[in-house]
Protein backbone atom coordinates (compact mmCIF):
# COMPACT_ATOMS: atom_id res chain seq x y z
CA UNK A 1 0.00 0.00 0.00
CA UNK A 2 1.18 3.41 -0.95
CA UNK A 3 2.52 5.05 1.95
CA UNK A 4 1.27 2.94 4.83
CA UNK A 5 3.17 3.10 7.77
CA UNK A 6 1.61 -0.68 8.12
CA UNK A 7 3.34 -1.24 11.52
CA UNK A 8 4.74 1.77 12.62
CA UNK A 9 5.42 3.80 15.69
CA UNK A 10 5.62 4.25 19.33
CA UNK A 11 7.71 6.11 21.81
CA UNK A 12 9.48 4.43 24.36
CA UNK A 13 11.67 6.44 26.25
CA UNK A 14 13.11 5.20 29.52
CA UNK A 15 15.99 7.68 31.19
CA UNK A 16 17.38 7.07 27.57
CA UNK A 17 15.45 6.75 24.40
CA UNK A 18 15.01 2.72 24.13
CA UNK A 19 12.78 3.13 21.23
CA UNK A 20 12.30 6.26 19.17
CA UNK A 21 8.50 7.30 18.24
CA UNK A 22 7.70 5.01 15.36
CA UNK A 23 6.98 1.84 17.56
CA UNK A 24 4.99 4.00 20.21
CA UNK A 25 2.38 4.87 17.92
CA UNK A 26 1.38 1.61 17.33
CA UNK A 27 2.19 -0.21 20.57
CA UNK A 28 1.27 0.90 24.43
CA UNK A 29 3.93 1.90 25.73
CA UNK A 30 5.26 4.52 28.49
CA UNK A 31 7.24 7.05 27.90
CA UNK A 32 9.67 9.16 29.90
CA UNK A 33 10.77 12.22 28.45
CA UNK A 34 14.62 13.21 29.59
CA UNK A 35 17.40 15.00 28.22
CA UNK A 36 19.64 12.73 26.15
CA UNK A 37 21.38 15.00 24.43
CA UNK A 38 23.18 17.52 26.13
CA UNK A 39 23.15 21.44 25.54
CA UNK A 40 21.34 22.23 29.05
CA UNK A 41 23.37 24.04 30.88
CA UNK A 42 21.50 27.40 30.41
CA UNK A 43 18.42 25.33 30.99
CA UNK A 44 15.59 26.55 33.07
CA UNK A 45 14.76 24.91 36.14
CA UNK A 46 14.19 21.28 37.40
CA UNK A 47 10.86 21.52 38.26
CA UNK A 48 9.21 22.71 34.82
CA UNK A 49 11.37 19.96 33.07
CA UNK A 50 10.00 17.56 35.48
CA UNK A 51 6.64 18.55 35.00
CA UNK A 52 6.95 18.67 31.34
CA UNK A 53 8.49 14.88 31.31
CA UNK A 54 6.06 13.64 33.71
CA UNK A 55 3.19 15.16 31.23
CA UNK A 56 4.73 12.95 28.35
CA UNK A 57 5.05 10.01 30.50
CA UNK A 58 1.11 10.51 31.08
CA UNK A 59 0.73 11.27 27.37
CA UNK A 60 -0.41 14.86 28.28
CA UNK A 61 1.36 16.08 24.80
CA UNK A 62 -0.57 19.37 24.76
CA UNK A 63 0.45 19.75 28.47
CA UNK A 64 3.85 18.89 27.83
CA UNK A 65 3.95 21.46 24.57
CA UNK A 66 3.30 24.03 26.87
CA UNK A 67 5.65 23.35 29.50
CA UNK A 68 8.03 22.94 27.12
CA UNK A 69 7.22 25.89 25.18
CA UNK A 70 8.16 27.98 28.71
CA UNK A 71 11.07 26.21 29.37
CA UNK A 72 12.66 26.99 25.66
CA UNK A 73 11.43 30.98 26.33
CA UNK A 74 14.20 30.36 29.12
CA UNK A 75 16.35 28.93 27.37
CA UNK A 76 16.09 29.60 23.51
CA UNK A 77 19.08 27.94 21.79
CA UNK A 78 18.84 24.62 23.52
CA UNK A 79 18.75 21.90 21.08
CA UNK A 80 17.60 19.28 23.42
CA UNK A 81 14.42 21.31 24.89
CA UNK A 82 13.63 22.26 20.60
CA UNK A 83 14.18 18.56 19.91
CA UNK A 84 11.48 17.82 23.12
CA UNK A 85 9.12 20.40 21.85
CA UNK A 86 9.62 18.90 18.41
CA UNK A 87 8.72 15.11 20.21
CA UNK A 88 5.45 16.25 22.01
CA UNK A 89 4.14 18.19 18.78
CA UNK A 90 5.05 15.11 16.69
CA UNK A 91 3.00 12.86 19.36
CA UNK A 92 -0.11 15.47 18.63
CA UNK A 93 0.49 14.84 15.30
CA UNK A 94 1.59 18.00 14.56
CA UNK A 95 4.05 16.88 11.79
CA UNK A 96 4.87 20.72 10.24
CA UNK A 97 5.83 22.13 13.71
CA UNK A 98 7.88 19.17 14.84
CA UNK A 99 10.15 18.75 11.69
CA UNK A 100 10.53 22.56 12.11
CA UNK A 101 11.61 22.25 15.77
CA UNK A 102 13.66 19.02 14.88
CA UNK A 103 15.60 20.90 12.04
CA UNK A 104 16.23 24.36 14.41
CA UNK A 105 17.59 21.74 16.75
CA UNK A 106 19.76 20.24 14.25
CA UNK A 107 20.83 23.71 13.02
CA UNK A 108 23.07 23.68 16.24
CA UNK A 109 24.56 20.35 15.99
CA UNK A 110 24.34 17.05 14.71
CA UNK A 111 22.39 14.37 16.88
CA UNK A 112 21.85 11.25 15.59
CA UNK A 113 18.47 10.71 17.34
CA UNK A 114 17.35 14.54 16.19
CA UNK A 115 18.22 13.71 13.05
CA UNK A 116 16.80 9.98 13.24
CA UNK A 117 13.15 11.78 14.39
CA UNK A 118 13.20 14.45 11.58
CA UNK A 119 13.62 11.64 9.20
CA UNK A 120 11.01 9.55 10.13
CA UNK A 121 9.06 12.04 10.66
CA UNK A 122 9.30 13.23 6.50
CA UNK A 123 8.65 9.84 5.86
CA UNK A 124 5.57 9.72 7.83
CA UNK A 125 4.21 12.94 5.74
CA UNK A 126 5.15 11.26 2.50
CA UNK A 127 8.56 13.61 2.32
CA UNK A 128 10.74 10.65 0.69
CA UNK A 129 12.76 12.98 -1.49
CA UNK A 130 14.36 15.20 1.21
CA UNK A 131 13.77 12.26 3.48
CA UNK A 132 16.06 9.72 1.39
CA UNK A 133 19.65 10.95 2.17
CA UNK A 134 19.24 11.40 5.69
CA UNK A 135 18.03 7.76 6.02
CA UNK A 136 21.33 7.53 3.71
CA UNK A 137 23.33 8.63 6.59
CA UNK A 138 21.53 7.08 9.00
CA UNK A 139 22.07 3.18 7.30
CA UNK A 140 25.94 3.89 6.55
CA UNK A 141 26.56 5.80 10.29
CA UNK A 142 24.07 4.05 13.15
CA UNK A 143 23.45 1.42 11.77
CA UNK A 144 24.09 -0.80 14.77
CA UNK A 145 22.26 2.29 17.36
CA UNK A 146 19.26 0.58 17.24
CA UNK A 147 17.69 3.10 19.14
CA UNK A 148 18.31 5.50 16.46
CA UNK A 149 17.45 2.76 13.68
CA UNK A 150 14.50 1.60 15.10
CA UNK A 151 12.75 5.10 14.16
CA UNK A 152 13.35 4.96 10.93
CA UNK A 153 13.04 1.79 9.90
CA UNK A 154 9.45 1.31 7.60
CA UNK A 155 10.52 4.18 6.20
CA UNK A 156 13.51 2.13 3.80
CA UNK A 157 10.60 0.10 2.48
CA UNK A 158 8.76 3.66 1.45
CA UNK A 159 11.90 4.95 -0.09
CA UNK A 160 12.26 1.25 -1.80
CA UNK A 161 15.16 0.24 -0.58
CA UNK A 162 14.60 -2.78 0.62
CA UNK A 163 18.18 -4.15 0.87
CA UNK A 164 18.84 -2.19 3.12
CA UNK A 165 15.26 -2.49 4.79
CA UNK A 166 16.00 -6.51 5.43
CA UNK A 167 19.56 -5.09 7.02
CA UNK A 168 17.76 -3.45 9.36
CA UNK A 169 15.21 -5.57 10.06
CA UNK A 170 18.07 -8.50 11.07
CA UNK A 171 19.26 -6.12 13.61
CA UNK A 172 16.22 -5.45 14.84
CA UNK A 173 15.15 -9.06 15.50
CA UNK A 174 18.58 -9.53 18.09
CA UNK A 175 16.99 -6.86 20.10
CA UNK A 176 14.83 -7.58 22.97
CA UNK A 177 13.31 -4.13 22.93
CA UNK A 178 11.66 -4.36 19.66
CA UNK A 179 8.68 -6.63 19.28
CA UNK A 180 9.36 -10.30 17.49
CA UNK A 181 6.57 -10.36 15.94
CA UNK A 182 6.96 -6.70 14.39
CA UNK A 183 10.22 -7.23 12.99
CA UNK A 184 9.70 -10.51 11.77
CA UNK A 185 6.61 -9.33 9.96
CA UNK A 186 8.70 -6.49 8.65
CA UNK A 187 11.37 -8.74 7.80
CA UNK A 188 9.80 -11.01 5.86
CA UNK A 189 8.22 -7.87 3.59
CA UNK A 190 11.81 -6.67 2.92
CA UNK A 191 12.92 -10.17 2.02
CA UNK A 192 9.82 -10.02 -0.52
CA UNK A 193 10.73 -6.42 -1.84
CA UNK A 194 14.40 -7.47 -2.31
CA UNK A 195 13.00 -10.35 -4.39
CA UNK A 196 11.04 -8.33 -6.03
CA UNK A 197 14.21 -5.94 -6.65
CA UNK A 198 16.94 -8.66 -7.93
CA UNK A 199 14.56 -10.59 -10.27
CA UNK A 200 13.93 -6.69 -11.64
CA UNK A 201 17.38 -6.57 -12.03
CA UNK A 202 17.96 -10.22 -13.25
CA UNK A 203 15.01 -9.47 -16.40
CA UNK A 204 17.18 -7.04 -17.85
CA UNK A 205 20.72 -8.59 -17.18
CA UNK A 206 22.33 -10.05 -19.75
CA UNK A 207 22.24 -14.37 -20.21
CA UNK A 208 18.99 -13.95 -17.57
CA UNK A 209 16.88 -16.09 -19.85
CA UNK A 210 17.54 -19.95 -17.96
CA UNK A 211 17.41 -18.52 -14.46
CA UNK A 212 14.13 -16.26 -15.06
CA UNK A 213 12.82 -19.61 -16.35
CA UNK A 214 13.62 -21.04 -13.13
CA UNK A 215 11.95 -18.85 -11.34
CA UNK A 216 8.97 -18.86 -13.30
CA UNK A 217 8.76 -22.47 -12.83
CA UNK A 218 9.24 -21.88 -9.22
CA UNK A 219 6.20 -19.95 -8.92
CA UNK A 220 3.93 -23.17 -10.35
CA UNK A 221 6.07 -26.00 -8.37
CA UNK A 222 7.33 -24.09 -5.01
CA UNK A 223 10.83 -23.53 -3.87
CA UNK A 224 12.93 -25.75 -4.74
CA UNK A 225 12.20 -25.26 -8.57
CA UNK A 226 13.96 -21.97 -8.06
CA UNK A 227 17.27 -23.99 -7.40
CA UNK A 228 17.26 -26.04 -10.69
CA UNK A 229 19.57 -23.66 -12.11
CA UNK A 230 21.96 -23.17 -9.89
CA UNK A 231 24.74 -25.70 -11.82
CA UNK A 232 24.73 -23.22 -14.87
CA UNK A 233 25.03 -19.79 -12.67
CA UNK A 234 28.00 -21.64 -10.84
CA UNK A 235 29.84 -22.25 -14.42
CA UNK A 236 29.29 -18.63 -15.59
CA UNK A 237 30.09 -16.88 -12.59
CA UNK A 238 33.53 -17.05 -10.31
CA UNK A 239 31.27 -15.53 -7.34
CA UNK A 240 28.47 -17.47 -7.45
CA UNK A 241 28.53 -20.42 -4.59
CA UNK A 242 25.30 -22.43 -3.87
CA UNK A 243 26.03 -22.51 0.44
CA UNK A 244 25.96 -18.66 0.22
CA UNK A 245 24.02 -16.80 2.79
CA UNK A 246 22.05 -13.46 1.88
CA UNK A 247 24.19 -11.26 3.69
CA UNK A 248 27.22 -12.55 2.22
CA UNK A 249 25.49 -12.63 -1.21
CA UNK A 250 24.45 -9.16 -1.31
CA UNK A 251 28.01 -7.88 -0.22
CA UNK A 252 29.21 -9.61 -3.48
CA UNK A 253 26.72 -8.62 -4.93
CA UNK A 254 27.54 -4.76 -3.78
CA UNK A 255 30.83 -5.43 -5.35
CA UNK A 256 29.87 -7.09 -8.97
CA UNK A 257 26.59 -5.29 -9.03
CA UNK A 258 25.85 -6.57 -12.95
CA UNK A 259 27.13 -10.32 -12.14
CA UNK A 260 23.84 -12.48 -13.56
CA UNK A 261 24.45 -15.29 -11.25
CA UNK A 262 24.96 -13.18 -7.93
CA UNK A 263 21.28 -11.83 -8.97
CA UNK A 264 19.68 -14.86 -9.61
CA UNK A 265 21.03 -16.13 -5.99
CA UNK A 266 19.86 -13.16 -4.25
CA UNK A 267 16.33 -13.74 -6.23
CA UNK A 268 15.93 -17.12 -4.66
CA UNK A 269 17.44 -16.60 -1.17
CA UNK A 270 14.93 -13.04 -1.04
CA UNK A 271 12.19 -15.40 -1.96
CA UNK A 272 13.06 -18.40 0.58
CA UNK A 273 14.22 -15.64 3.84
CA UNK A 274 10.75 -13.84 3.09
CA UNK A 275 8.87 -17.18 3.26
CA UNK A 276 10.86 -18.78 6.40
CA UNK A 277 10.03 -15.49 8.30
CA UNK A 278 6.52 -15.58 7.79
CA UNK A 279 6.19 -19.15 9.00
CA UNK A 280 8.79 -18.29 12.04
CA UNK A 281 5.98 -15.62 12.96
CA UNK A 282 3.08 -18.26 12.32
CA UNK A 283 4.60 -20.63 14.81
CA UNK A 284 5.75 -18.27 17.86
CA UNK A 285 3.39 -15.21 17.20
CA UNK A 286 -0.18 -16.69 15.40
CA UNK A 287 -2.28 -14.48 16.66
CA UNK A 288 -0.50 -11.59 16.02
CA UNK A 289 -2.26 -8.61 14.38
CA UNK A 290 0.65 -7.22 12.43
CA UNK A 291 0.61 -10.83 10.78
CA UNK A 292 -3.06 -10.66 10.30
CA UNK A 293 -2.80 -7.55 8.69
CA UNK A 294 0.01 -8.81 6.58
CA UNK A 295 -2.28 -10.92 5.41
CA UNK A 296 -4.84 -8.47 4.81
CA UNK A 297 -2.13 -6.76 2.34
CA UNK A 298 -1.08 -9.49 0.77
CA UNK A 299 -4.97 -10.05 -0.57
CA UNK A 300 -4.93 -6.21 -1.83
CA UNK A 301 -1.97 -7.01 -3.77
CA UNK A 302 -3.25 -10.32 -5.11
CA UNK A 303 -6.40 -8.00 -5.75
CA UNK A 304 -8.72 -9.47 -4.09
CA UNK A 305 -9.70 -5.97 -2.57
CA UNK A 306 -13.00 -7.52 -0.50
CA UNK A 307 -11.33 -10.14 1.42
CA UNK A 308 -8.76 -7.61 2.65
CA UNK A 309 -11.17 -5.12 3.62
CA UNK A 310 -13.05 -7.62 5.50
CA UNK A 311 -9.82 -8.52 7.48
CA UNK A 312 -9.06 -4.63 8.08
CA UNK A 313 -12.68 -4.42 9.78
CA UNK A 314 -12.01 -7.44 11.70
CA UNK A 315 -9.04 -6.34 12.92
CA UNK A 316 -10.79 -2.71 13.84
CA UNK A 317 -12.91 -4.99 16.09
CA UNK A 318 -10.42 -7.83 17.53
CA UNK A 319 -7.55 -5.03 18.18
CA UNK A 320 -8.88 -1.60 18.47
CA UNK A 321 -5.53 -0.88 20.30
CA UNK A 322 -3.70 -0.82 16.88
CA UNK A 323 -3.30 3.40 15.47
CA UNK A 324 -2.75 2.33 12.08
CA UNK A 325 -5.64 0.40 11.18
CA UNK A 326 -8.27 3.20 10.39
CA UNK A 327 -5.72 4.82 8.71
CA UNK A 328 -4.46 1.56 7.09
CA UNK A 329 -8.16 0.84 5.66
CA UNK A 330 -8.63 4.26 4.39
CA UNK A 331 -5.99 3.88 2.17
CA UNK A 332 -6.91 0.73 0.71
CA UNK A 333 -10.44 2.16 -0.13
CA UNK A 334 -8.63 4.80 -1.67
CA UNK A 335 -6.33 2.71 -4.06
CA UNK A 336 -9.54 1.61 -5.17
CA UNK A 337 -11.13 4.87 -5.37
CA UNK A 338 -14.14 4.40 -3.23
CA UNK A 339 -14.13 7.92 -2.07
CA UNK A 340 -16.80 7.44 0.41
CA UNK A 341 -15.64 4.93 2.41
CA UNK A 342 -12.16 6.13 2.16
CA UNK A 343 -12.99 9.60 3.82
CA UNK A 344 -15.22 7.40 6.66
CA UNK A 345 -12.23 5.52 7.84
CA UNK A 346 -10.26 8.70 7.81
CA UNK A 347 -12.35 9.99 9.76
CA UNK A 348 -12.19 7.29 12.19
CA UNK A 349 -9.04 7.66 12.18
CA UNK A 350 -9.29 11.72 12.94
CA UNK A 351 -11.74 10.30 16.03
CA UNK A 352 -9.28 8.41 17.64
CA UNK A 353 -6.06 10.49 16.95
CA UNK A 354 -7.57 14.59 16.39
CA UNK A 355 -3.87 15.85 15.65
CA UNK A 356 -2.76 13.13 12.33
CA UNK A 357 -2.06 15.32 9.55
CA UNK A 358 -1.66 11.81 7.40
CA UNK A 359 -5.04 10.99 8.32
CA UNK A 360 -6.46 14.61 7.59
CA UNK A 361 -4.41 14.89 4.40
CA UNK A 362 -6.45 12.05 2.93
CA UNK A 363 -9.20 12.51 4.36
CA UNK A 364 -9.25 16.03 1.82
CA UNK A 365 -7.87 14.43 -0.52
CA UNK A 366 -10.84 11.76 -0.52
CA UNK A 367 -13.40 14.95 -0.16
CA UNK A 368 -11.84 16.95 -3.21
CA UNK A 369 -12.22 14.00 -5.47
CA UNK A 370 -16.31 13.68 -4.17
CA UNK A 371 -16.03 17.44 -5.24
CA UNK A 372 -16.48 18.91 -1.62
CA UNK A 373 -14.75 21.61 -2.55
CA UNK A 374 -16.59 24.44 0.31
CA UNK A 375 -16.23 21.07 3.15
CA UNK A 376 -12.57 21.24 2.21
CA UNK A 377 -12.43 24.94 2.77
CA UNK A 378 -14.34 24.92 5.98
CA UNK A 379 -12.20 21.52 7.13
CA UNK A 380 -8.53 22.95 6.23
CA UNK A 381 -9.04 26.29 7.64
CA UNK A 382 -8.08 25.25 11.23
CA UNK A 383 -4.68 23.67 9.59
CA UNK A 384 -4.21 27.27 8.08
CA UNK A 385 -3.83 29.12 11.20
CA UNK A 386 -0.47 27.86 12.23
CA UNK A 387 2.84 30.26 11.76
CA UNK A 388 3.70 27.42 9.56
CA UNK A 389 1.24 25.60 7.60
CA UNK A 390 1.46 22.22 6.20
CA UNK A 391 2.56 22.22 2.50
CA UNK A 392 -0.19 19.26 2.15
CA UNK A 393 -2.85 22.16 3.33
CA UNK A 394 -1.66 24.22 1.25
CA UNK A 395 -2.18 22.67 -1.43
CA UNK A 396 -5.44 20.87 -1.17
CA UNK A 397 -6.92 24.16 -0.08
CA UNK A 398 -5.87 26.00 -3.12
CA UNK A 399 -7.54 22.90 -5.28
CA UNK A 400 -10.58 23.61 -3.47
CA UNK A 401 -10.65 27.89 -4.12
CA UNK A 402 -9.74 27.28 -7.55
CA UNK A 403 -12.67 24.66 -8.11
CA UNK A 404 -14.48 26.99 -6.17
CA UNK A 405 -13.35 29.76 -8.84
CA UNK A 406 -11.42 31.87 -6.51
CA UNK A 407 -8.01 31.55 -8.26
CA UNK A 408 -6.41 35.13 -6.59
CA UNK A 409 -7.09 32.84 -3.17
CA UNK A 410 -5.40 30.19 -4.62
CA UNK A 411 -2.53 31.85 -5.92
CA UNK A 412 -2.22 33.76 -2.05
CA UNK A 413 -2.56 30.18 -0.61
CA UNK A 414 0.51 28.97 -2.50
CA UNK A 415 2.44 32.21 -2.59
CA UNK A 416 2.72 31.74 1.54
CA UNK A 417 3.64 28.30 0.81
CA UNK A 418 6.40 29.30 -1.27
CA UNK A 419 7.41 31.65 1.24
CA UNK A 420 7.83 28.54 3.90
CA UNK A 421 11.80 26.56 4.03
CA UNK A 422 11.64 24.52 1.57
CA UNK A 423 8.49 24.59 -0.77
CA UNK A 424 7.56 21.56 -2.35
CA UNK A 425 8.30 21.71 -5.98
CA UNK A 426 4.27 21.08 -6.59
CA UNK A 427 3.96 24.86 -4.96
CA UNK A 428 5.97 25.64 -8.04
CA UNK A 429 4.35 23.93 -10.31
CA UNK A 430 0.72 24.85 -9.07
CA UNK A 431 1.51 28.05 -9.11
CA UNK A 432 3.01 27.85 -12.64
CA UNK A 433 -0.65 27.16 -13.82
CA UNK A 434 -2.20 29.46 -11.97
CA UNK A 435 -0.34 32.03 -13.23
CA UNK A 436 -0.33 30.94 -16.89
CA UNK A 437 -4.45 30.61 -16.09
CA UNK A 438 -4.23 34.27 -14.95
CA UNK A 439 -2.00 35.68 -18.08
CA UNK A 440 0.52 36.36 -15.87
CA UNK A 441 3.17 34.68 -18.05
CA UNK A 442 6.54 36.39 -16.37
CA UNK A 443 5.48 34.92 -12.97
CA UNK A 444 4.57 31.58 -14.37
CA UNK A 445 8.07 31.80 -16.29
CA UNK A 446 9.75 32.51 -12.96
CA UNK A 447 7.63 29.36 -11.61
CA UNK A 448 8.50 26.83 -14.42
CA UNK A 449 12.20 28.09 -13.20
CA UNK A 450 11.84 27.29 -9.51
CA UNK A 451 9.78 24.03 -10.11
CA UNK A 452 12.54 22.57 -12.68
CA UNK A 453 15.14 23.77 -10.31
CA UNK A 454 13.66 21.68 -7.67
CA UNK A 455 13.30 18.75 -9.37
CA UNK A 456 17.19 18.63 -10.34
CA UNK A 457 18.01 18.73 -6.80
Amino acid sequence: MSRAREFARTPARSKMITLLPLICRKLSCSLVLLATFGGLAQAPPPSLLQRARQAMDAKHYAEAETLYRGALAQAPDSPALLTDLGLSLQMQGHAADAMRYYSLALKHGYVAETHALLAEEKCWMGEFESARPMLGKIFREELHNLRVVSAVAPCYLEIDEPVESAIVYESLLKSKDYPADLALVQLAKSYIRSGQFFVGKLSSASGSEPFLAALRQAAKGGTPGARSAFPQAARISPYFKPDLDWDRAVGLWRQHPQDTALLYLLSVLSGEQGMQQIQSCEQQFSASPYLAEFYADMLADQGHGEEAIAQYEQLERDHPDLSELHYNLGLLHEKREEWAAGAAAFERQLDAYPGDERAAAHLSRCMLQMEQYAQVRQFLSPQMKSDHPPQWASLNLAEAELKLGDSQTAIKILSAAESQPNPDKLVHYRLMQLYSMSGRSEDAKREYALFQAAREK
